[in-house]
């Protein structure tokens, strides 16, 4: 579903589809400005034009980490991922506080908000791997498991490279087995994927989704990078399951704390 509006406090039209099919679409999110900046950020830090901060997390492509693919000439070309954007660079630190981006999320979540976490998605041409169909909860330490998460194209997301593909409905049926076989994940097999609704978006466009939803990409079979800005939030009166030692400072984004929680 798509809100024609600017981002902000969602109609009660919005909220309910969003509840009902666990995903709303907000096209023009960013201005085409505000993303060419963001891009151009992400390939200063990544090709190290300006020095790259302490605690930036860079994952490589698979495929060129085990030897299958050369490594391309262009490093950016080679990433899958860049964690940690939010914490080590103002540009993204603004993005997360983006005030159309609480406002969504703050009709899904309530006031308080904590940022859980981030991570950049870079999806490169003709190599970018797949994801395969998985929900996020079951990753995550977090109770109750109903984050949400935001998906911003950075460029344009296609069918060809590697949109995401998305099963309404699916934050209904609980948390699900995941199993360890290309990747942490549903067995596509158990699935009912005749109901799949594919999110193609132009730069800009965004997609919200409760962290129970069954998510997928494709390959990147294209010429043409596939780069989103993935914010996922949880409400400050989240619970962490794991050791409380080993709990991270998340990010207070809006609102206020609460002893014991997040």
């Amino acid at each position: 579903m798509a809100v024609t509006q600017p981002a902000g406090t969602l109609s009660a039209e919005q909220r309910a589809f969003y509840e009902r099919e666990g995903y709303l679409v907000v096209p023009d999110l960013l201005s085409f400005e505000r993303v060419a900046a963001l891009l151009e950020r992400l390939e200063a830090l990544v090709l190290e034009r300006i020095p790259r901060p302490p605690g930036l997390r860079i994952q490589i492509e698979p495929a060129i980490q085990r030897g299958d693919l050369p490594m391309p000439a262009s490093p950016l070309a080679a990433v899958r991922k860049v964690e940690q954007l939010v914490a080590t660079d103002p540009l993204f630190g603004e993005l997360a506080r983006d005030p159309g981006i609480l406002g969504v999320i703050t009709s899904i979540l309530g006031p308080d908000l904590k940022l859980f976490r981030d991570a950049l998605m870079m999806k490169p041409a003709h190599h970018g791997s797949a994801k395969p169909y998985h929900q996020d909860s079951p990753y995550w330490p977090i109770e109750p498991p109903d984050l949400c998460s935001v998906w911003i194209a950075l460029d344009e997301a296609t069918v060809e490279n590697g949109c995401m593909r998305v099963l309404p409905g699916s934050h209904r049926w609980g948390m699900l087995e995941h199993k360890h076989l290309e990747d942490y994940q549903v067995e596509e097999d158990r699935l009912d994927l005749s109901g799949e609704v594919s999110v193609p978006l132009a730069p800009g466009g965004a997609l919200f989704f409760h962290s129970l939803l069954l998510h997928a990409t494709s390959p990147n079979t294209s010429d043409r990078p596939r780069r989103a800005m993935v914010l996922s939030y949880m409400s400050a009166r989240s619970r962490y399951t794991r050791d409380p030692a080993t709990k991270p400072a998340y990010l207070l984004l809006q609102g206020r704390e609460y002893p014991g929680c997040v």
